[in-house]
């Protein structure tokens, strides 16, 4: 008897090891791609298990646990992805970073470029910031992206909230939070995450001023919250011409209200587009050229390229530059340029702007940059996923760019459409006729995937209610 006992716990050790081996080597035989699409499927899924086991506390208490839930969502799966993915900053990545070393060290030089160009100085002046306060830190553009990330998922679930309910706004932060190329472009040190949080907070600024009585102080926030965007990506006036468009056209208070509404907005962000100015040509030495967007048109207009930056035109810059040496002469020169393509294109810009949104669409650049970049020191090689990180993305923002034009439908056949989703979707439409006709790029979508995501959610709320409606119909 005592010698079947110990073969018994002998038996019992030698499974529990066994057990322990195979479960520390059970991925071994795993392909690396199945397992990152493992992994992120069942955060999602577990995120959304957990709003549905803690939906009567969530959707019946306050919007304060709602915002954590989704911060907490935001920061964990933003902290994965920089723990484990180091990427090294190439292209305009890098020419950011060293442009912002420079700026803190004193020592900028081909200033001209810039004055042709300020917006390319925006950035690395913001960043040159944070270099001074403490020192120039590899991981520290990551970390501003994840701080700012955060805060954009909780104010997309306060917007939705407010013009949906606590379900569908919960649903919208949480679909932010875990959007893969949101995440991705945590990783870059760029202008974009930054400014697709800001553009956000000054929506979040507007559904706070609609909804309050001191609605005045939240519309001067979100003018001077645009005019911040505008400094990192100059087109943070589309949502200022946006909002006053649906001021005018949707808001049903009287038209002494909509004027004043319209001046806050304007003269808030005007006063700080002209302080911002001021900063940068204070770096450069040169003012804001007029014909700002020159150049951008004129590489826009081109059919060969798609509207992408090209060595061609790149030369002729490099000779109207050394030629002229005038930051606003040139822009203008390029500006003329521009124009006449797009004069000779004639009824060929229909097919053009076509191929323009094709670019648009293409979700390869975030795959790749996540592959090729990668550091020596990150954590989790993943060179060979290039096609499973594809898959993710091209899959999630199908999902997006279907519901985002659903909605988009939904909003132009609304007659009393919610103001904020209305604003959204004129600010949405504004920008993509701007990428139709200014230089194209596949990473620029990158500032507005936020804003999509919160239309796409809104798109699926509306076409779900409207089929339970016709289904309801048929039924009687």
């Amino acid at each position: 008897m005592f010698f079947k006992k110990i073969l018994r716990y002998v038996e019992i050790v030698i499974v529990g090891l066994l057990c322990i081996l195979l479960t520390v080597n059970i991925f071994k035989g795993v392909n690396k791609s199945l397992l990152v699409v493992l992994v992120y499927s069942l955060f999602y899924a577990a995120s959304l298990v957990t709003i549905y086991f803690l939906r009567e506390k969530f959707f019946d208490g306050n919007v304060v646990k709602r915002f954590i839930f989704i911060l907490s969502v935001s920061v964990f799966i933003r902290f994965l992805a920089v723990y484990f993915l180091g990427l090294t900053p190439q292209g305009d990545y890098a020419i950011y970073l060293s442009v912002a070393r420079k700026i803190k060290n004193g020592n900028l030089d081909n200033k001209l470029y810039f004055g042709i160009f300020p917006h390319a100085l925006n950035y690395p002046i913001f960043i040159s910031l944070f270099y001074r306060l403490l020192g120039e830190r590899t991981w520290l553009p990551r970390i501003i992206n994840l701080i700012f990330g955060t805060f954009e998922a909780a104010f997309g679930t306060y917007i939705m909230e407010k013009c949906t309910n606590p379900r569908i706004g919960m649903i919208g932060g949480l679909a932010i939070a875990l959007n893969p190329s949101i995440i991705t472009f945590t990783l870059l040190s760029g202008g974009e995450p930054i400014y697709a949080s800001i553009i956000i907070t000054a929506v979040f600024f507007l559904t706070v001023g609609f909804n309050s009585k001191k609605q005045h102080f939240w519309i001067v926030a979100a003018g001077i919250t645009c005019a911040v965007a505008n400094f990192f990506r100059p087109t943070g006036i589309i949502l200022i011409i946006a909002s006053i468009l649906v001021i005018f056209l949707y808001s049903k208070v009287k038209i002494t209200i909509k004027i004043k509404q319209s001046l806050l907005l304007v003269f808030s962000f005007a006063v700080i587009v002209w302080a911002t100015g001021f900063v940068t040509s204070s770096v450069s030495g040169y003012t804001k050229p007029s014909y700002s967007f020159g150049w951008n048109l004129f590489i826009g207009a081109n059919e060969q390229t798609q509207g992408r930056w090209n060595e061609k035109d790149a030369e002729l810059f490099d000779e109207v530059k050394n030629n002229l040496g005038d930051p606003s002469e040139i822009q203008k020169h390029f500006f003329k340029l521009g124009v006449e393509r797009y004069k000779n294109m004639g009824m060929r810009v229909i097919p053009h702007f076509r191929k323009k949104l094709g670019v648009w669409f293409d979700e390869s650049y975030v795959s790749r940059v996540i592959t090729e970049w990668q550091t020596q020191y990150t954590r989790f090689k993943s060179g060979d996923l290039q096609q499973t990180y594809s898959l993710i993305i091209n899959l999630y923002n199908i999902l997006i760019m279907s519901g985002a034009i659903a909605a988009l439908l939904f909003l132009s056949l609304e007659e009393k459409p919610p103001l904020i989703l209305k604003i959204i979707s004129f600010y949405m439409i504004g920008s993509i006729m701007l990428f139709m006709v200014i230089e194209t790029a596949a990473r620029y979508k990158g500032a507005y995937y936020s804003v999509l995501t919160i239309l796409a959610v809104y798109g699926y709320c509306k076409t779900g209610g409207f089929i339970k409606k016709r289904l309801s119909r048929n039924n009687q």
